[in-house]
């Protein structure tokens, strides 16, 4: 399943690199505005590895457009979330107050888990946050993973940054983990993991997540959505690359 065509990529890029990636609206950002306001949320951004141009997303709303879009149509009070990539907090901020059901937020980079859990509290959600890697068996301990210049591109998969460890949190060990029931999932290549590993999920009958194609061949995207079928989950919808995916229960 290819995620962009040729014809997509013609209209959908300088669109990006205008509104969304822009060094000018960026810098007005940064001098300006300095935090991310999203309907009735305020996002602090006490972060200092933001790229400038990536600023210009606070501006125009198209900070995580994709999985919003997705997170807004579709998460309501039968969904009790894991997200997986807290981030700034934004998905799961909008996770919680659609759903009304705690949310269990796991982020890997020390470096923005203060701001994270800020942005989590003063905009009211009920959450438990890890600053742990979720894994579905006891060992490894630890994870290996880089911190990019960048704190959108933090990674297990990309090596361009600084090596660094985090330890895992085995799902078992999580005393009410089988009662979440939707996976939320923005972990920068991260999703093959989970996806590969479903049928140790049960409990998860909705899956929302960010296709990261840069680090998978054509095969390798096609096996994860063979995976998804295998495990009786039906495409429901999706915005560019990311997918909203809801599992066939007889």
């Amino acid at each position: 399943m290819k995620v962009f065509t040729n014809i997509t990529k013609i209209f959908i890029f300088p669109v990006y690199y205008l509104i969304h990636k822009n060094l000018i609206f960026g810098l007005i950002h940064k001098l300006f505005i300095k935090k991310f306001n999203y309907k009735n949320f305020i996002f602090n951004l006490d972060l200092k590895n933001i790229p400038l141009a990536s600023r210009s997303s606070f501006i125009f709303k198209t900070y995580e457009y994709n999985d919003r879009v997705l997170v807004e149509k579709h998460i309501n009070n039968r969904n009790k979330c894991i997200v997986i990539g807290g981030g700034i907090g934004f998905i799961p901020t909008l996770a919680f107050h659609k759903s009304r059901n705690k949310v269990l937020v796991f982020e890997i980079n020390k470096v923005i888990i203060n701001n994270l859990k800020k942005n989590l509290l003063q905009n009211n959600c009920k959450f438990t946050l890890f600053r742990n890697n979720l894994v579905f068996q006891d060992k490894p301990r630890t994870s290996n993973y880089y911190i990019s210049r960048d704190f959108l591109c933090t990674s297990q998969y990309d090596s361009n940054g600084k090596l660094a460890k985090v330890d895992n949190i085995y799902s078992k060990k999580i005393l009410d983990f089988k009662k979440f029931n939707t996976l939320i999932i923005d972990g920068e290549g991260v999703e093959e993991y989970y996806l590969n590993n479903l049928d140790k999920i049960k409990h998860i009958h909705y899956i929302i997540f960010e296709l990261h194609n840069n680090f998978f061949n054509l095969k390798k995207i096609n096996s994860l959505f063979l995976k998804l079928k295998k495990n009786k989950f039906t495409l429901i919808d999706k915005c560019f690359n990311s997918y909203f995916f809801k599992k066939n229960i007889i």
